[in-house]
């Protein structure tokens, strides 16, 4: 410094044209005024590492610090060697936040252009941030829209949430079409997010999200963090209330896009009551909904259909020990469905001139293939039986082991085969129908026990047996308890009675974790048929990490007829503020590496980063085949 002044008896300090670094970071300005407390810095620059004419640099013409507990700033500079992409007039931030200021972004890619932006949330109160986002584009124009975040209340009963959006009027002269619908896209193009969580004490919640979107591609194109977290919007709002046994909940979803389609709640009211002991080893549970179902279906039927829906089950269970080790779980239960009103509203002339389906009468759709017709009923009960048991053993061993290498001192052994056997006959139910909620995509068996089920329309009778294999292998944790080095689960079910289905098995479903030792990790997921002999679905991955160093992984996800697909990444840190980090994605379907990811990570404090990263991608998609993007985030979670 050219000047240094420092008064004992006030603890008041002044230093003037000033310098200081440590390798990490690189800090120079024209005066350094103040006391502990409060103290301020003018005509500041900050560099994360050493000063380089093309690197990252922040510029202030005044940051001050007030009372140790708000900082704040004036025509604050974000550079890239002495370009600005970001500048702020004036902001203030309390020191201990938990939220963002704001988050910038310098963006390149063939479809929408050069593009530089951000997203600003400045504290109105300790309570409430009110900003909103705006990014100027060269192809597409300019997307802006409000923002704000809140948080409220404090101890058990809290209210938080936020808000954000954009609207953009697009300037491209052909918009690709919606990949769902494939309906033309319009030029007014927004997306609206809001979410919204509260507490009263521990027994009642609120929770709340809202997605409104003009196209599926919006957030896509203009917020990719939003669209990398949920691809397929929802709108839903949730309120419990919990008692010591019970739970009441009031559900409601909502499709306020016309993009898409899926079963609304307006609303559910649902009555769970919770696993209770009535006696030594005996238990009982149930529980009753009354829900209000429409779905409109948008693609290949034009059919709108709509009921009134009652569904209640309730349930015993008894377990008792047959020996040490082994277990028997019986239950018994009943479940009904009731339909007060179950209407379809479709018309002859909505199916093409050549569906088989034109001339047919109102019809509901097979439950599994969706393409059979079957006569609609207006009212109507189908209720059935819950008969089963759970038979599980429990065993173990151990055995004195120590490798320094893997960090495993002692291993331990333990193996539980489960059993399960469930029968739910007919209770002479009518053919009432209906296809609200039906099976839906998964990995996993079908849940085993009928009160889990939620495909509650396409319940019917079954006759199952269900035999897992649970396996953990074990060691002493360093520091408390074990840890697992591994978990071997395997299950299959067996149809007692196929009722037609045409088959005696389900898949066989593996599911591996490995880890045996803190620095290797090991997934492995497969479903395969083998009735048939081929594999439906295989996943896996393996990661090697040198922690503070460096990480590398790969792994593939393959799901028969549809997805062929590979994935490697690596990260490797160069110290503690940089990073370099790279990943690729192969599709075998189309031979194309459809995603490749090259970047430059550099952190400076605790809450502050810069990404630098090119992007390159193939195959038939939205986006091009190449961009380019540097972003900020300053005090982020």
């Amino acid at each position: 410094a050219d000047l240094l002044d420092y008064r004992l008896d006030d603890q008041q300090a002044r230093a003037e044209n000033f310098r200081v670094g440590n390798g990490k970071y690189f800090v120079s300005g024209s005066l350094l005024v103040g006391n502990p407390n409060n103290f301020k810095f003018e005509n500041i620059n900050f560099h994360p590492g050493e000063p380089g004419t093309y690197l990252f640099k922040a510029r202030a013409n005044e940051i001050a610090i007030v009372d140790q507990k708000e900082i704040q700033g004036r025509r604050i500079s974000f550079k890239l060697g002495v370009v600005p992409f970001f500048i702020i007039p004036n902001v203030s931030q309390p020191i201990d936040a938990e939220r963002n200021i704001f988050k910038a972004n310098l963006d390149y890619s063939g479809h929408i252009g050069g593009a530089i932006g951000g997203e600003v949330r400045v504290p109105i109160n300790s309570n409430f941030r009110a900003g909103g986002n705006l990014a100027l584009t060269t192809k597409r124009g300019i997307l802006a829209g409000p923002a704000f975040e809140y948080n409220f209340g404090e101890n058990e009963n809290t209210s938080l949430g936020s808000f954000t959006s954009g609207f953009i009027n697009d300037s491209l002269e052909e918009i690709a079409p919606d990949l769902i619908t494939g309906n033309p896209i319009d030029d007014e193009r927004f997306f609206a997010e809001w979410q919204h969580n509260q507490n009263w004490g521990d027994s009642g919640a609120l929770t709340a999200y809202g997605r409104w979107w003009s196209d599926s591609e919006v957030t896509r194109e203009f917020n990719e963090d939003s669209f990398d977290e949920m691809q397929d919007p929802d709108t839903f709002i949730e309120a419990n209330y919990s008692g010591e046994n019970w739970q009441t909940t009031l559900f409601s979803r909502i499709s306020p896009n016309h993009f898409q389609t899926f079963t609304e709640r307006l609303p559910e009211l649902r009555f769970d009551f919770f696993t209770t002991q009535i006696a030594k080893g005996l238990t009982h549970s149930g529980s009753i909904s009354f829900a209000k179902l429409r779905n409109d279906k948008l693609n290949e039927f034009p059919i709108k259909s709509e009921a009134d829906r009652l569904d209640a089950y309730y349930g015993f269970r008894h377990t008792r020990p047959l020996k040490p080790g082994v277990t028997l779980t019986t239950k018994a239960g009943v479940k009904a469905i009731h339909y007060f009103d179950n209407m379809l509203g479709t018309e002859a002339s909505d199916f093409g001139l050549f569906s088989p389906y034109r001339l047919k009468p109102l019809s509901i759709f097979d439950d599994y293939t969706h393409s059979l017709p079957r006569p609609s009923i207006k009212e109507g009960t189908r209720g059935y039986g819950d008969l089963g048991f759970d038979l599980k053993f429990t065993a173990y061993s151990q055995r004195e082991f120590k490798n320094e290498v893997w960090n495993i001192d002692g291993i331990r052994h333990i193996f539980e085969p489960v059993i399960s056997y469930r029968y739910a006959p007919d209770l002479d139910s009518n053919t009432a129908n209906a296809n609200f909620d039906i099976p839906a995509f998964s990995n996993y068996l079908t849940p085993i026990d009928l009160e889990d089920r939620r495909d509650i329309d396409s319940i019917g009778e079954h006759h199952i047996t269900r035999v897992e294999f649970r396996n953990r292998i074990q060691t002493k944790d360093e520091e408390y308890g074990s840890r697992d080095l591994a978990r071997l689960n395997f299950a299959i079910d067996y149809l007692v009675d196929d009722f037609n289905q045409g088959k005696d098995f389900s898949d066989f479903v593996s599911d591996i974790e490995i880890t045996p030792a803190p620095w290797l990790e090991l997934d492995f997921f497969s479903r395969y048929n083998i009735e048939d002999s081929f594999t439906r679905e295989l996943n896996t991955s393996v990661a090697i990490t040198d922690p503070g160093y460096w990480k590398v992984g790969f792994g593939n996800h393959f799901l028969r007829s549809h997805i062929e697909q590979y994935f490697a990444f690596c990260e490797y840190s160069l110290n503690e503020n940089l990073k370099l980090y790279a990943v690729a994605k192969f599709d075998q379907k189309s031979d194309t590496y459809y995603e490749q990811r090259i970047g430059f990570m550099q952190r400076a404090l605790e809450k502050y980063g810069i990404k630098y990263e090119l992007r390159f991608y193939e195959g038939n998609r939205r986006e091009s085949d190449f961009g380019v993007r540097i972003g900020i985030d300053l005090f982020d979670e």
